[in-house]
């Protein structure tokens, strides 16, 4: 025994040398990796916007409008949305997935409790070769017994994780649950932008009602006058005709306005998840001054500002992360086992005889991939096209923020500039009724051209109130643009500056 003893240990140590040559050969084998098809852009091109403002949108961004109404609403949006129940439940099952990753970086033991209760009844018939007669064959019959056995053990495993590959798989739950995290984020700016954009159009409508009705009101006196004139034969009939077509019309504006109104009240239901009687009693009041400025460090900012830019950084982190953990799938596993049993038999009940086993053992388990039929090589790549597909919709997120906000700000400045010939028509108007209002006072007109500058008047009037809430609908737009009050100052660094550089070959 003592001669073959060192033959054994270099039997040993010549197996463990081809265990540790084989994973160096596979792991020699694994794919290196590529840079990204996209190169993820690092700012905003905002190029040639002018900027004024310093700042961003706070967090409750629309409190500084001073409408307690208008809080209540939002606060009962946020609440209540369905969309904000669902961007919240998608959050919760990336964080469980998260703890599901963890999990498997920990020791597990399982266990097993067996017992059993048998009945056995053996016969055994034959033929002894060689024998004559009736002495040839023969039969034993022993009778039945009863018989009890019970087995108890123990398994434990834990993957030591050599290679770090489940801590990328963690790594990359962990970027999918912030990923999840922004996503709910951006589900609440828009919520919020929607509720303000809605109670904001609410309120237009119902100052443009309010010019509506009176209007209305006047068309319909004008209308008195002509038919009073008809009668008397100092007018053409085809004047109640037109008076009649006018107060038509701005009847019919009326309504159009009533409906308007009516579907703002139940959107904003929709978006808050309740019914219109929750809102109580809405009260009109007048639209705020919006602001056409742009903070001025939109062009770096932005990309800290924006949540589904940041949602789109977390998934390129996500899936650099899982990558790494395609590649490593090519090197070896390796884990601790040890397992521990017993087993007791009663083969004969009320014998007093039992059969007693006890075993255990403890060691390393190795697997190693030495043929997958091509699997290994399609999750690499399907991982490494999920990174570039992530970093194009990075890439995108970035362009449209751009774009948003270029737009935003190009029609803030329309409006800004058609602001000022409205408001010269209107005081146009206004000097013209003035001035009729005067002459009617002196007699030297009739009700009706004072009726007609008046009606002009509430034309210019619906005009600038229309404008005001195309600013204010824009101003929204672009604060919703602009992040909406978010901000995140831990998204991860991008991968492109050291894609490609690590590579096992």
């Amino acid at each position: 025994m003592a001669s073959s003893s060192p033959r054994f240990r270099r039997r040993r140590d010549g197996r463990r040398l081809a265990v540790l040559g084989a994973a160096l050969l596979m792991g020699a084998c694994a794919p290196a990796v590529r840079p990204p098809s996209f190169a993820p852009r690092e700012d905003v091109p905002i190029a040639g916007l002018p900027t004024t403002q310093a700042g961003w949108p706070q967090s409750e961004w629309w409190k500084r409008y001073g409408d307690p109404q208008l809080d209540r609403l939002v606060d009962l949006a946020m609440r209540g949305s369905p969309d904000m129940e669902q961007a919240e439940a998608r959050y919760r099952a990336a964080m469980r997935a998260v703890d599901s990753a963890r999990a498997e970086l920990n020791p597990q033991v399982r266990g097993l409790v067996s017992g059993n209760h048998g009945y056995s009844d053996v016969a055994v018939k034959g033929e002894l070769p060689g024998a004559a007669g009736s002495a040839q064959r023969f039969q034993l019959n022993p009778g039945s017994s009863w018989s009890n056995s019970g087995a108890a053990g123990a398994l434990a495993t834990w993957d030591i994780d050599l290679w770090g590959k489940q801590k990328d798989a963690v790594s990359a739950a962990v970027g999918q649950a912030r990923a999840a995290e922004a996503e709910r984020a951006s589900a609440a700016t828009s919520l919020q932008y929607n509720v303000v954009n809605t109670y904001y159009d609410w309120q237009a409508q119902q100052a443009r009602l309010a010019v509506a009705r009176h209007a209305a009101q006047s068309s319909a006196a004008y209308r008195e006058l002509v038919e009073l004139r008809v009668h008397g034969g100092l007018d053409d009939p085809t004047n109640l005709d037109q008076a009649d077509g006018q107060l038509a019309q701005q009847r019919r504006a009326v309504a159009q306005l009533e409906g308007a109104s009516s579907l703002d009240v139940v959107q904003l239901a929709a978006l808050a998840g309740v019914s219109p009687r929750d809102f109580g009693t809405l009260t009109p009041s007048a639209l705020p001054t919006p602001d056409a400025s742009l903070p001025a460090d939109a062009r770096l900012g932005l990309l800290a500002r924006r949540p589904d830019i940041t949602a789109a950084r977390w998934q390129i982190e996500a899936s650099s992360k899982n990558i790494d953990q395609a590649r490593k799938a090519y090197y070896p596993d390796v884990s601790l086992m040890a397992l521990g049993a017993f087993l007791r038999t009663y083969p004969d009940l009320g014998s007093g005889t039992r059969t007693d086993l006890s075993l255990g053992n403890i060691g390393p388990s190795i697997q190693l991939p030495l043929f997958s039929g091509g699997r290994l090589r399609a999750q690499f790549e399907s991982a490494q096209a999920q990174l570039d597909s992530a970093v194009a919709q990075y890439d995108g997120a970035v362009v449209q923020a751009a774009g948003q906000i270029a737009q935003g700000v190009t029609t803030l400045q329309m409006l800004d500039d058609q602001r000022v010939q409205v408001d010269r028509q209107y005081e146009a108007s206004a000097a013209q009724r003035t001035k009729a209002a005067d002459r009617r006072s002196k007699g030297l007109i009739d009700d009706r051209t004072w009726l007609n500058a008046d009606m002009q008047l509430d034309q210019q009037r619906d005009a600038r109130l229309q404008l005001a809430s195309q600013m204010l609908s824009a101003n929204l737009s672009l604060i919703h643009a602009l992040g909406g009050g978010y901000y995140a100052d831990d998204a991860p660094a991008l991968p492109a500056g050291n894609a490609g550089k690590d590579s096992p070959r």
